[in-house]
């Protein structure tokens, strides 16, 4: 076998791993197409730059493998299978669709709107599989260079904004003890999820709930309250567990939201968090921006839903009839590539557009 494929689509694949059966063998395929040749395989979905993923790839003469594809770059994918000398072989063929499920752009938005988490992201989807996307790509194919840069960071930031509708940010409610956490978290989640109660500490684990914040799809994490635990009992130190795994959510969140009853310090707000004053139906005169989640539940949700909007510069509704977005994550990174003149997104087009 020869260890570097013909190039096809500005594409090149070698193995990595001495030639020869072994339990594993790792595939390289690089230059501007690497990443939408993985993807036309049977790349997972949303793949990007850093991902590791498991994935069934469909190579050459029908053969297919259970992979872990590894995306250094946008220029450059590895594909770890079965060290067997046959399969690696189909592999390194280049531009062979090897029996494989259609991986035109219509078809990988069809296959996401199946799980499309709101009313916004399946119309965003449907748009594309009507061939919304495609359209944009063929304007941008035929500009020049300059234009074409232009409009790659237009549909980047298209795509930045509809990641939002697609992949629901994951929105921890966090803060001091008795703070009004899971009080909001019911509101937010339209039942009583939550315990609630006067007694600092209630809340020990972590609950999540998919909820919509307008027409934004998120997943609202309800976590344990912040407090000095002086002495160790064993009560006590269930409740240090939950507010490490309290802290644990906090370094995964898209969002933050620091709860802060009204009329008390706020204290150190956690970098990257967001301030949001509770209990406001308590004061006798409440700032506009205060919630009170019991006595006013729409305007809670309300106003979690204009912080969402506010922290990720989103418009108020994610959908905009026909318009061409792209709804993978390697799509944006390719695209916000080519916008700051890593690559041609003329050439990044029309590799996408050949995709059948």
């Amino acid at each position: 076998m020869s260890r570097d494929a013909s190039p096809i689509a500005d594409v090149q694949a070698r193995e990595l791993t001495p030639r020869g059966v072994g339990a594993v063998s790792i595939v390289e395929y690089s230059g501007p197409g690497a990443l939408a040749h993985v993807l036309g395989l049977g790349g997972p979905a949303g793949l990007g730059v850093g991902d590791v993923r498991l994935a069934r790839l469909c190579f050459a003469h029908g053969l297919a493998d259970e992979a872990l594809v590894v995306c250094r770059a946008l220029d450059r994918v590895e594909v770890h299978l079965h060290g067997s000398p046959t399969l690696v072989r189909a592999a390194c063929v280049v531009g062979s669709s090897g029996g494989r499920e259609p991986r035109s752009l219509e078809h990988r938005a069809r296959r996401l709107l199946e799980n499309a988490p709101c009313e916004a992201a399946a119309r965003i989807l449907l748009d594309q599989c009507e061939g919304a996307l495609r359209a944009e790509l063929e304007r941008l194919s035929r500009r020049d260079e300059r234009e074409a840069r232009a409009l790659a960071a237009e549909l980047a930031q298209r795509g930045r904004r509809a990641r939002w509708a697609l992949e629901p940010a994951r929105v921890v409610l966090a803060g001091p003890v008795n703070a009004g956490k899971s009080t909001l978290f019911n509101v937010l989640a339209g039942a009583a999820r939550a315990l609630v109660a006067d007694e600092p500490g209630t809340t020990r684990d972590v609950i999540e709930a998919d909820v919509l914040l307008g027409a934004w799809p998120a997943r609202v994490l309800d976590t344990a309250g912040e407090r000095e635990l002086a002495h160790e009992t064993p009560s006590r130190a269930i409740e240090a567990e939950g507010q490490r795994r309290a802290r644990l959510a906090r370094s995964n969140a898209d969002l933050v939201l620091w709860l802060v009853p009204l009329g008390e310090e706020a204290g150190t707000v956690p970098q990257g968090a967001v301030l949001v004053r509770t209990q406001a139906d308590r004061a006798a005169a409440a700032p506009p921006d205060a919630i009170a989640a019991l006595a006013d539940p729409d305007g809670a949700r309300r106003r979690v839903g204009e912080v969402l909007r506010a922290h990720f510069g989103l418009p108020f509704d994610p959908w905009q009839s026909g318009a061409g977005v792209p709804f993978e994550r390697g799509q944006v990174e390719a695209l916000e590539a080519c916008a700051h003149g890593g690559a041609d997104a003329r050439d990044l087009s029309r590799t996408w557009m050949a995709e059948r």
